[in-house]
């Protein structure tokens, strides 16, 4: 084996292991978007998802802290899931030059 199909396989690997990772980490943290909702002068807050064909609102709260712990996870998802978009294309790269 060459020093560059070597350096390759440990990269394959390692892009393997996070990629495991960040699903493990996706798998915790909540899919959709918060919806702001305003009734009678009250601002209401719900996380709103697709459940196979059903759209499904579940209510957060009014308080601000729950909110913006909504809002970290729901961007932290939506980076995690960019990322790894990324992996997958330089997995299959690297499973493309190695011929694994």
């Amino acid at each position: 084996m060459s020093l560059l199909s070597a350096i390759v396989s440990e990269e394959k690997s390692r892009i393997e292991n996070m990629i495991l990772g960040y699903e493990q980490e996706l798998s915790t943290l909540p899919k959709g978007t918060l919806v702001c909702k305003n009734v009678k002068e009250k601002t209401y807050y719900y996380l709103q998802f697709r459940d196979g064909k059903k759209t499904v609102s579940s209510y957060v709260g009014g308080k601000a802290e729950n909110v913006d712990k909504f809002r970290e996870q729901i961007n932290r998802r939506k980076h995690i899931e960019s990322m790894l978009k990324g992996l997958r294309a330089e997995y299959a790269q690297a499973v493309k030059i190695t011929g694994e």
